[in-house]
């Protein structure tokens, strides 16, 4: 098309001339090809020629120094503004030519750019920029040349639509001046948009150009325009970098054979472990003592021979010498012997293989790194599925395939997890049960050389069996197939994201104001919002939304019910479910009016929180509880119920002898109203006024008690709270996905 002609001759022609930076004029004839509102500009050598200029386009203008070294040019002095006459274009001529000189020694001055002054309006900055792993973005903020100092900016990745266009201004912390203040009217939201998209195809097909730095750019009631604008282009990659590129493709025919070979190990009928030793008391081959299938262990070392018979494993010298088919294979060896091991096991076959193994490219060493670069070709070459290495590999708890000898297998399950960390790995296996989640799959991945993250995303999300996902990431190789992965498995179930080194490190030294305020964290954030996956901070927290995901109702909504104990736990209750971004709203006048009958004693409320205990305590209301959770269940202005649960409800528990088991009527009662509700349920068990050294057994207690009947059950307000916060921005992400798709 016409427009792009004209881009790629502006891009072209500086290329020719061995130039990477677009002047002002060039970049606003790009802005201008694309249908971009600007405030055109043309260049003048000398004063002189600025006069004539600026006479013609009209007074007042305002002068901006051209000049290849600059970036940006208030920092050199090399902007005037509101010029009136002449005279004065011919002052601030000749003082941004000085100003060039005495601040930028050495800096070519090649003029100025003149250009009418735009009437005033509401001032942002828009742009694009490459990120290393997750490449173009889309970046805007407010405050025009103050945006760095604000810090008022959104992300997103390229490709952005209309709809994540109006939600990046949206997320905005200003963006109320975009609805109009102090009599101003409402800027022209569907230009910015569209400014936003124009920004991202721009980005998606000229990938040569690699910032795009739009400040400011005047918004008004009807339109825009950019009032300054520069552009970075792309240098020439590397050698090396084309290198890399060829090795991907080499491999990309393989992916699919070899994804196909982790679904295999990852239910594997055959298990050999290879170098374990008593030294480490043979914990590989112990930990799959009651693993479904078949077990062997290759182990060279006469001296072991005999400690691993014992266990009543078959040991062979090599993997070749194993009869069987071998789906899957743990190596604990050497690091200089893994490359000969991982030889062995593409001739023999195997399907997949993790490495225990350290040393490699995480010790900063040359010798590491060549072994794992080592390890890299040759799974490459192959269709094997390398796992790791430095990891703890896989595990099935429901084929006893465990990677810990303190596990305990279990039915199957229905969640996976994937950790780049081997400690979390363990950590999901060996608590997740605790909170009645059933594991389906599980991946530590350590350095992950050959499958990355989006490949175990891919095989565990295509797995019927699966209904979350959950990652523990550090960070990927390719960020956009990640991204294109994690966009895949969210739209069909919910996948929640624990990011390891997730604060960001502060912008960078860059060409433009846009990327320096791409800031790693801010890239991740965008990832994460526009793939539909969830972020959360820690392991418990992934539990507590797993637990809830999967053991209760599907939540409608942010509305919740709350039932408190007291007054004060009622207020504190419905406080830390409010900062938490949840409502806590107001009941229906019909559910109020039912309450109202029987909620009669002095003291307790029945608003939204319920203050409920001496309600639920009164011997002669004993249907008191039933009858209030039902009414709760049916107000339509409700969308879940949370209820306060402790030993000795009410001031009871001063009694110094309050178990758990005085609970049982009460929990049995919940759980029987939890079968017929219509609407999630879950219990938040407290120690209430039983002494600290007490209220961990009977928290506890009361927690196994309430999971064995079914109830989703938190040992505090702020982890149930942000649970149901987590799976509340699943379902939004979730109805985003399903807009964007239906809109597609």
């Amino acid at each position: 098309m016409k427009e792009h002609n004209s881009i790629a001759q502006v891009i072209e022609g500086a290329k020719a001339q061995g130039r990477q930076v677009l002047s002002e004029i060039e970049t606003k004839r790009i802005l201008e090809a694309l249908g971009i509102p600007t405030a055109l500009a043309e260049a003048a050598e000398s004063a002189e020629q600025a006069v004539r200029l600026a006479e013609r386009v009209g007074f007042p203008v305002a002068l901006k120094v051209i000049s290849p070294e600059v970036s940006h040019k208030t920092e050199v002095d090399g902007v005037a503004l509101g010029l009136n006459s002449g005279g004065a274009v011919r002052a601030a001529f000749e003082r941004i030519r000085d100003s060039l000189a005495r601040k930028l020694s050495g800096a070519r001055f090649e003029g100025v750019a003149v250009q009418a002054m735009a009437p005033p309006g509401v001032e942002l900055l828009a742009g694009i920029t490459r990120d290393a792993q997750f490449g173009p973005l889309v970046v805007v903020g407010l405050g025009g040349v103050l945006v760095e100092v604000l810090g008022d900016t959104a992300v997103r990745l390229a490709p952005v639509d209309a709809a994540e266009a109006r939600a990046m201004l949206g997320e905005l912390r200003g963006a109320a001046l975009l609805e109009g203040s102090r009599g101003r009217q409402p800027v022209d939201r569907r230009a910015l948009a569209l400014l936003l998209v124009k920004l991202s195809e721009l980005a998606l097909r000229y990938p040569e150009l690699k910032e795009l730095d739009l400040n400011p750019v005047a918004a008004y009631p009807q339109g825009l325009r950019v009032l300054d604008a520069r552009a970075l282009l792309e240098a020439a990659p590397e050698a090396a970098a084309h290198a890399g590129d060829a090795a991907r493709a080499a491999s990309a025919e393989r992916r699919g054979r070899r994804l196909e070979n982790l679904a295999r190990a990852l239910r594997p009928a055959g298990v050999a472990v290879i170098g374990d030793r008593g030294t480490r008391q043979y914990m590989w081959l112990r930990a799959l003592d009651r693993f479904t299938g078949a077990r062997y262990s290759v182990q060279p070392d006469a001296r072991e021979r005999a400690g691993i018979e014992a266990l009543g494993i078959k040991n062979f010298a090599s993997i070749g010498e194993i009869p069987g088919p071998v789906d899957y294979a743990l190596a604990a060896v050497p690091r200089q012997a893994a490359p000969q091991v991982l030889r062995e096991c593409v001739a023999k076959g195997v399907a997949g293989i993790a490495f225990f193994t350290a040393g490699f490219s995480e010790t900063g060493e040359e010798l590491g790194a060549r072994l794992e670069a080592e390890l890299r070709a040759i799974a490459l070459g192959s269709e094997i599925a390398l796992v790791g290495p430095n990891c703890m590999g896989l595990c099935n708890p429901s084929l006893g395939l465990l990677n810990w000898p303190r596990l305990k297998p279990g039915a199957a399950g229905d969640v996976s997890f994937i950790s780049q960390s081997g400690t979390h790995a363990i950590g999901f296996c060996m608590h997740a049960p605790w909170h009645g989640i059933k594991a389906n799959t599980v991946a530590s991945i350590g350095n992950a050389t050959v499958l990355e993250v989006a490949d175990y995303l891919d095989v565990m999300a295509d797995d019927p069996a699966t209904r979350v996902i959950g990652l523990y990431v550090e960070g990927v190789g390719d960020g956009r197939r990640f991204f294109a992965s994690l966009k895949r498995a969210a739209r069909r179930i919910p996948v929640l994201v624990w990011k390891g080194g997730a604060t960001d490190s502060g912008a960078r030294a860059t060409f433009s104001h846009t990327a320096s305020l791409a800031t790693s964290g801010a890239v991740w954030r965008a990832a994460m919002r526009q793939s539909g996956a969830v972020e959360v901070t820690s392991l418990e927290a992934l539990l507590d939304a797993v637990e809830l995901l999967t053991r209760a109702r599907p939540l409608a909504g942010r509305r919740i019910g709350l039932l408190g104990m007291t007054g004060g736990q009622s207020v504190v209750l419905c406080d830390t479910f409010a900062r938490n971004g949840l409502e806590v709203p107001e009941l229906s006048a019909s559910s109020h009016a039912e309450l109202a009958r029987f909620f009669t004693t002095i003291g307790g409320s029945y608003r939204n929180p319920l203050d409920a205990a001496w309600t639920v305590l009164d011997p002669a209301g004993r249907n008191n509880l039933d009858r209030m959770l039902d009414i709760l269940d049916g107000d339509p202005a409700l969308d879940a119920l949370v209820m306060e649960v402790r030993p000795g409800m009410g001031l009871a528990a001063i009694d110094p002898a309050a178990t758990e088991q005085e609970m049982v009527p009460v929990l049995d009662k919940l759980a029987r109203f939890n079968e017929r509700a219509r609407k999630p349920l879950a219990v938040v068990v407290q120690g209430g006024h039983v002494p600290g050294d007490e209220a961990a057994r009977l928290v506890a207690g009361l927690q196994a008690m309430a999971r064995g009947r079914g109830l989703v059950a938190f040992d505090g307000f702020e982890r149930a709270a942000a649970a149901f916060r987590t799976v509340v921005e699943r379902q939004e992400a979730g109805a985003r996905l399903g807009e964007a798709d239906s809109a597609a």
